[in-house]
Formats: C-alpha cells, sequence, structure tokens
C-alpha cells in the first residue's frame, strides 16, 4: 500500500506538476521560464530510460520508491535546482563529447527508416495486390464448382427419381 502511494506523489512530483508549469511558460512565452522547463524533460527522459532498461534491477532495491520521489522531488523544485545540475554535470558534457557522432547516426537511422519505409510499403501494396487476384479469382472459381456441384446434384436427383420410376 505504501509503494502506491509512492508512485502516485512520484506521478504527480515527475509529471503532472512539470506538464502545468511546462504548459504555463508556453503559453507566456518567456525564454527565462521556459529552459528551466526544457532541461527537465531532458533530465528526465534519460531517467525514464534508464529506468525502462534497468528498472528490473531497481525494484529489487529496498526503498527504491522512496529514494526515486526523494530524487524527482529534487529535480522539479526550483530552491534546489537538482535538474539544472544533473543537466549541466553530465547529460550536457556527454551529449557534447559525442554530438557529432549522434548527428552521423540519426541521420543514417532517418535515411535506412525512409528507404525502409518505401521498401516496405511497396512490398505491402504488392501484397495487397496479390491478396485482391487471389479472392477474385477464387470467388470465380467457386462459382464454376458450385455450377458444376449444382449440376452433379441435379444428375444425381434425376437418377434417383428415374430408378424409382
Amino acid at each position: 500500500m505504501f509503494g502506491l502511494l509512492l508512485k502516485f506523489l512520484s506521478s504527480c512530483v515527475s509529471f503532472q506538476y512539470p506538464v502545468y508549469a511546462s504548459y504555463k511558460a508556453l503559453k507566456s512565452r518567456d525564454q527565462d521560464a521556459l529552459v528551466p522547463w526544457l532541461v527537465y524533460w531532458v533530465v528526465v527522459s534519460v531517467i525514464t530510460t534508464a529506468e525502462t532498461w534497468f528498472g528490473f534491477l531497481f525494484v529489487w532495491l529496498p526503498l527504491y520508491q522512496f529514494a526515486r520521489f526523494g530524487f524527482m522531488l529534487w529535480l522539479v523544485l526550483p530552491q534546489s535546482q537538482g535538474a539544472n545540475y544533473v543537466y549541466y554535470t553530465y547529460i550536457e558534457p556527454a551529449i557534447s563529447a559525442h554530438e557529432q557522432d549522434i548527428e552521423t547516426l540519426a541521420s543514417t537511422a532517418q535515411e535506412k527508416a525512409k528507404t525502409g519505409g518505401l521498401e516496405l510499403f511497396n512490398a505491402s501494396v504488392e501484397y495487397i495486390k496479390c491478396v485482391i487476384v487471389t479472392m477474385i479469382i477464387r470467388d470465380k472459381d467457386a462459382d464454376v464448382i458450385a455450377k458444376d456441384e449444382g449440376f452433379k446434384y441435379k444428375r444425381a436427383r434425376y437418377a434417383t427419381f428415374s430408378l424409382i420410376l
């Protein structure tokens, strides 16, 4: 029960309040108000990614939800400037050191996705064409078979009557 309460409070602290504060900052169009929230969302994205990859290990740590709640509270509170500290101490230097590699990887992935997507689309169109043609041919074959079966049925019924008479 205590874990569920901490998850709820952590969700409120981590997402609900920052979403509303980001909305207010966007609405005001004040650059000074936007930067801290953009930094916060970058840090939360990195943390969420780490939790997605390694969360199965974290849940075994005693008091993990309590520590996560405290950490997220530290990140979001303007008095502590936790998100700024994490971003400017760890994330920004790591991204700056590998910025060119990231740009190359992103552009290569985009090109591969574009060509792969087009190939997949073209293959899907061809598959759909084949399915439709097959359905049309089967319907014609079914009509021929039905007519043939009907003829056989009529002949068999006629033969039955001719035996009786």
